[in-house]
């Protein structure tokens, strides 16, 4: 691991403060020794090649950004989580691959991969949770390849968890594999930009409340192409969220659907008890969903303008 601080940096005498730099990891290395390291604003560059390691960024960590040379070059796959016992919620192990808890956090081009094999864990490629807020998730492949008992635990799997961290940006990303819910948000100020969704063995992406008084409010789902999900491809429970542009298509449930208590099948928990209310749903092509195409089963929603076949 190289750290290189810009050449001006001996000249600004009068600055007290560590100044943020680049760090180099390439292969054999770890990225967890090169977070270890890193001051706040810093940027870990990845050489190509793959990473067996799960890592945690912590909050003191602030504006750090990790980039690789690309999904299909450079790879973090999980090591089990083993090594660093994890549990999400308490007392459900979990294998989590990249933990956020600091604020302004950047991942960039890469791939997140749980490989194949079985686990008795809670898998989760990608979580952003408190104090993380305005983070960033961009140009990079989330995979899962597990066989044998998917879920071990509940609850089950997620390649991107995003819990009450606010005001994060998921952008031009690959969802692929097999986990249960591809993109879940207990949480509000999400965008979810141009992402591709495929073959969650449950929801593709899911605006969901953890009880039915809490908030999961101005998320912008747009953009994305959401298929073969084996129940809905886009899930809504909250309110104020807009969904627009959106493709959908090929998923066994409802292409798009809008929460609330006479939803046949029920919403995931805390299903019927949560009802979509206030939302923008607007200009999504739907066609080929097995459970129907836009469904609104909430209150006081804007349906409308959408191409469905």
């Amino acid at each position: 691991m190289k750290r290189v601080i810009p050449i001006f940096a001996a000249m600004l005498l009068c600055v007290t403060h560590s100044i943020a730099a680049s760090l180099y990891v390439g292969p054999g290395e770890s990225i967890q020794d090169a977070i270890n390291n890193a001051v706040a604003g810093d940027t870990i560059m990845l050489s190509k090649g793959t990473y067996v390691e799960n890592i945690t960024i912590p909050a003191d960590k602030t504006g750090l950004t990790i980039s690789g040379k690309g999904a299909k070059k450079t790879v973090i796959e999980s090591d089990g989580g083993n090594l660093n016992r994890k549990f999400a919620p308490a007392g459900v192990p979990a294998d989590i691959i990249v933990d956020i808890f600091a604020a302004d956090v950047t991942i960039r081009k890469l791939a997140i991969v749980h490989p194949a094999g079985e686990t008795d864990k809670r898998d989760i490629g990608v979580f952003f949770r408190p104090p993380a807020v305005n983070g960033s998730l961009t140009k990079c492949e989330i995979a899962r390849y597990r066989t044998g008992f998917l879920e071990p635990t509940a609850p089950g799997s997620r390649g991107l968890l995003i819990f009450r961290a606010t005001g994060i940006s998921i952008v031009k990303n690959d969802f692929e594999g097999n986990y249960e819910d591809h993109i879940h948000l207990p949480t509000s100020g999400t965008k979810v930009v141009n992402n591709e969704v495929e073959d969650a063995t449950r929801i593709g992406i899911v605006v969901i409340q953890e009880n039915a008084t809490s908030l999961s409010v101005d998320n912008m789902i747009i953009g994305n192409e959401v298929s073969g999900s084996d129940s809905d491809g886009i899930q809504i429970q909250g309110d104020n969220n807009t969904v627009i542009n959106n493709e959908v298509e090929e998923n066994q449930g409802a292409g798009i659907r809008l929460c609330g208590p006479s939803s046949i099948p029920a919403c995931v928990a805390p299903g019927g008890l949560a009802t979509a209310s206030d939302n923008v749903v607007s200009k999504n092509e739907s066609e080929e969903n097995a459970g129907g195409d836009i469904l609104d089963f909430g209150t006081n929603n804007t349906v409308s303008n959408n191409d469905i076949d």
